[in-house]
């Protein structure tokens, strides 16, 4: 049976890549191409991404699509390519605020500073990134949210989205692939797609900071660890976070490893990875 999948990350490569993260999301992303899935991919369309180099399109369907973001009316834009040498499709969401700005950093500024406005640019991300999909008039079986960066999209969808008749019955699996202290965001990002983190138990508590990780394992379907070669799953996150204790307490919690950088190492992988898809 085909399989509808709704890939979610911040990195692509080659587009994008500064962690494991993007290569395992080329890897593993063209494995499921090759077989019997329905795979759609969206990342950031970052300021310094060629559009001559990569053929990136306009989608007409896609273009200025009405947001809500921040309790004013934006306009969201998404183009299309694909991985280089493969049949794989990738959207891109174009921001000039959030995105054209970055440079191949991507988080970090050139001093080496993190971008402050990292939770704000996730956070409308993660918006567009579900908009999108009525636009598109396709509708997945599941969604895959990758990392820190996506780590809003799960308690999103099924707060503000799962009981609508087009987003009904959609599968959130969340791929853990690093743990530090990029996940900590703020309450400006919660104000601004309008979740109150006193409104719900399973929102990360306040007093402890506002742990994303936390906010996904707690709303995903499935949760996925990932340990690919050269990953840094996991680092240090302050146990009292919450995150540890959540972790901990998900008995649902599946791992992947890619212990070499090879072919067949990723052909198992994807293998593995559909066997989890498959079981939700």
């Amino acid at each position: 049976m085909t399989l509808k999948v709704y890939y979610l990350s911040s990195e692509i490569a080659p587009f994008s890549e500064t962690y494991s993260l993007a290569q395992f999301s080329k890897r593993v992303c063209s494995v499921f191409q090759e077989r019997d899935f329905d795979i759609r991919l969206i990342q950031p369309k970052y300021g310094y991404i060629s559009e001559r180099k990569y053929i990136l399109r306009e989608v007409i369907r896609l273009r200025e699509m009405p947001i809500t973001y921040a309790g004013e009316e934006r306009i969201g834009s998404v183009k299309s390519a694909f991985i280089p040498n493969t049949k794989v499709q990738v959207y891109f969401i174009e921001d000039r605020q959030f995105f054209k700005p970055v440079t191949n950093l991507l988080y970090k500024a050139r001093n080496g500073r993190m971008l402050k406005d990292n939770p704000e640019r996730y956070a409308y991300f993660a918006r567009v990134a579900l908009e999108n999909l009525k636009h598109l008039f396709w509708k997945p079986d599941v969604i895959i949210c990758n990392d820190w960066q996506m780590s809003f999209v799960p308690a999103l969808y099924r707060l503000q989205y799962a009981d609508k008749e087009f987003y009904k019955d959609i599968k959130t699996v969340f791929l853990l692939h690093s743990a530090n202290e990029n996940a900590f965001f703020t309450r400006t990002a919660y104000d601004a797609i309008d979740i109150d983190p006193a409104s719900d138990e399973r929102l990360p508590r306040v007093e402890n900071g506002l742990n994303n990780l936390e906010l996904a394992l707690n709303f995903a379907d499935q949760v996925v660890s990932v340990l690919a070669p050269e990953g840094c799953l996991h680092g240090d996150l302050d146990k009292d976070s919450g995150f540890a204790r959540i972790l901990e307490s998900r008995k649902s919690v599946e791992r992947l490893e890619i212990p070499e950088d090879t072919d067949e190492a990723w052909a198992q992988a994807a293998n593995n990875f559909e066997k989890i898809l498959r079981n939700l």
